[in-house]
């Protein structure tokens, strides 16, 4: 992870805009406080991606922390599925190109918030080709930072798919669950069972119980998870050696089942004015100046731009 955010801050100078992808089912535990002082004052947008997985209603109340913890940094709430969020996320980029003809962008992001997934739809939309990084469901597939890819002809933009930069330590266990269960952590190493025992919790403290009852042919709900993985079992015909239910494969199948939204949207981080106002607080970024170097930068090619067109006219 040291070395991953070594190698963003290294090509950073050659960067226009950072795009910091997160992920809209954990608005605050998909956070890398890193990146805060890696990426500095680099002018920023933050992209909530999965935004067709998780609770619509939560969108205002992050955007409204966001706007006023750091009021500099414009907020996209989108889906790689959705052509229309990502058309918007262009035609933010683009605006960047007057009066730079080209415009350089990074992703950064924790693991399997969609970086990869969202450079390619970028680039289907943006130039109709197919995909330019691999993509998986779990953490992992960019391992190094690739080349510039084009994404946009008109104006030109060019964009740098970055490897996912996990928090070093998460102190906090639930928020290390919310981080497991989205797929931030390779399921085997923080225990599939561990983590359909969490969405238990949450689907019946919401009261969500006929999510999982319907689907599972449940009578009623239930607070043990043995009890739900049998019934899971049951259903997809999950046998181990000797006839008996494999719970393993049970959880894998619900833990499936969650990602892809099929036992509905939810929001699992905590989105009232208290938490968030605590947690953008402590994790605010630095106020955007632009330093003497791109001050010079820009006054040239305003310049340039400007001869240009004394000399067409």
């Amino acid at each position: 992870m040291a070395k991953g955010l070594r190698v963003i801050s290294e090509r950073l100078n050659t960067v226009d805009l950072v795009v910091e992808v997160r992920d809209a089912r954990i608005p605050v535990s998909s956070v890398n406080p890193n990146f805060e002082k890696v990426v500095g004052k680099k002018k920023r947008l933050i992209v909530y991606n999965k935004a067709d997985l998780a609770d619509p209603t939560q969108q205002q109340p992050v955007t409204r922390a966001l706007a006023e913890h750091n009021p500099n940094t414009p907020v996209l709430f989108t889906s790689c599925n959705s052509h229309k969020h990502i058309k918007t996320l262009l035609e933010y980029a683009a605006a960047l190109a007057d009066p730079i003809p080209q415009v350089n962008l990074m992703i950064v992001g924790m693991p399997n918030v969609g970086k990869s997934s969202l450079l390619n739809a970028l680039r289907y939309v943006g130039v109709g080709k197919g995909k330019a990084a691999a993509t998986g469901n779990q953490p992992g597939v960019t391992r190094a930072v690739v080349g510039t890819v084009k994404v946009l002809d008109h104006p030109a933009i060019y964009l740098i798919d970055t490897p996912g930069v996990m928090v070093p330590h998460l102190s906090d266990p639930v928020r290390s669950l919310r981080v497991a269960v989205t797929g931030g952590i390779r399921d085997h190493l923080a225990d599939e069972q561990v983590m359909v025992d969490y969405l238990l919790y949450e689907l019946n403290r919401r009261h969500q119980e006929e999510a999982y009852m319907s689907y599972y042919n449940m009578s009623e709900p239930t607070n043990d998870v043995n009890v739900l993985l049998e019934m899971v079992a049951r259903r997809i015909g999950a046998m181990a050696k000797g006839g008996e239910l494999d719970l393993n494969m049970a959880s894998k199948f619900f833990l499936k089942q969650y990602r892809q939204g099929k036992l509905g949207r939810y929001t699992l981080d905590d989105t009232s004015p208290e938490a968030l106002d605590q947690f953008f607080e402590q994790v605010k970024a630095p106020t955007l100046e632009l330093s003497r170097r791109q001050e010079k930068k820009l006054a040239k090619l305003a310049q340039r731009k400007e001869q240009r067109r004394k000399k067409d006219d």
